[in-house]
């Protein structure tokens, strides 16, 4: 009998992170892949439970947090939702730490894949050293990477990176296809601050990612070609290598941005005064339009023409994740 495909998952400890890597976890393993999905032991703890049926072949690896000097992080603070918002930057830096451990962990297990999300950019040369192949899975969709996805972008010198929050708040040129894709301006400051800012772990969350891009095989979006086919397609040109859909996972539509919904005429945008903060006016007009009014008649049809679509785990199972698991086997340990 042959041996089973081996995948390591290795999150960034947020659990709007885990969440997604978690499900994915799961899906692979209905697939008959073995995952060893990797965190710290308080996250580990405050994870779903793994179905009966599965745990044989989901196992959870647990590396305690390194501790930083001067307790500058909370005790038992192992996630974003544990630490104020000022110290995430020394979270980032807890997590670089946990290389050491992981570096041995690779080296000993050999898996045939290492799937990545955007933070540990020192696990590409930790893969390349054991010749293991490197998948970076993005929790954005489709549309959100290709707003940061050009390589110009992302890793062009310093003419050609973004230089301005405001930069952020019209559609890319690169983007060939009518799109609503852009950043309202409060949202735009922190977004740019937190991309392109400098940091206390020594690298930008942009200079993370690009070291990912620049060493993974594949890139892995949630998303689908049914609802965002263009966006897909044109980031997978931008980036070069193969992007692949995993289909709407559990909570997918709740998680991905509201533009895309409100492109798709599938949502409405509530309307923010100049502050960024919502008004009672704005959302009681939102509401109007897309309960009550005729204007939002169509949109509420092809919201419930979607919902067949968000609800169709057999698509999204049995195809998507399916041609995954196709490509896993077909590009094992192709380095």
């Amino acid at each position: 009998m042959a041996e089973k495909l081996h995948v390591v998952m290795l999150p960034w400890i947020a659990f709007g992170h885990m969440i997604p890597f978690f499900q994915l976890s799961i899906a692979l393993a209905k697939a008959g892949i073995k995952v060893s999905f990797v965190s710290t032991p308080r996250n580990i703890k405050r994870l779903p439970e793994i179905p009966p049926g599965l745990a044989d072949l989901v196992e959870f690896v647990e590396f305690p947090l390194p501790s930083l000097e001067n307790d500058v992080l909370p005790e038992d603070g192992e996630a974003t939702v544990d630490i104020p918002a000022e110290k995430i930057d020394y979270l980032k830096i807890a997590y670089d730490l946990l290389k050491h451990p992981l570096k041995q962990f690779i080296a000993d297990q050999l898996p045939d894949w290492i799937i990545i999300d955007m933070m540990p950019y020192w696990m590409v040369d930790i893969a390349r050293e054991n010749k293991v192949s490197l998948i970076h899975f993005t929790v954005l969709c489709a549309a959100a990477c290709v707003f940061l996805g050009h390589p110009e972008r992302i890793a062009g010198d310093d003419q050609k990176r973004l230089t301005e929050s405001t930069h952020m708040t019209s559609k890319p040129e690169w983007v060939d296809f009518p799109s609503s894709v852009a950043y309202r301006n409060d949202e735009a400051v922190d977004a740019f601050e937190g991309i392109y800012g400098e940091n206390a772990s020594g690298i930008t969350d942009v200079e993370r990612v690009t070291r990912i891009h620049n060493g993974c095989q594949a890139l892995v979006v949630r998303s689908c070609a049914e609802f965002e086919g263009d966006y897909l397609n044109l980031f997978e040109r931008l980036i070069g290598k193969p992007v692949i859909p995993l289909g709407l996972m559990p909570r997918e539509k709740q998680e991905r941005k509201q533009f895309t919904d409100v492109e798709k005429g599938l949502g409405v945008e509530i309307e923010k005064g100049e502050d960024g903060s919502f008004t009672r006016d704005g959302v009681e007009k939102a509401l109007k339009l897309a309960m009550v009014s005729v204007e939002g008649k169509s949109m509420r049809e092809k919201a419930s023409e979607a919902a067949a679509l968000f609800g169709n785990l057999k698509l999204h199972q049995d195809f998507y994740i399916g041609k995954f698991v196709d490509f896993l086997k077909k590009k094992k340990r192709n380095v």
